[in-house]
């Protein structure tokens, strides 16, 4: 029993590094995308996505 509560833990830094590597990367997305200049935000808004 000991030996699995070695390794439940020891499993819970790969859950732990999932979580922070997609909120690093979303985080990145939303700054990114907060201090994008108005131009560019037109022009992609203007974008035909049907072609």
């Amino acid at each position: 029993m000991f030996r699995r509560l070695l390794i439940d833990h020891w499993m819970s830094i790969f859950t732990l590094t999932a979580f922070i590597t997609a909120l690093s990367i979303y985080c990145t997305i939303s700054i990114r995308a907060l201090r994008m200049p108005k131009g560019q935000r037109d022009h992609l808004a203007n974008l035909p996505l049907n072609d």
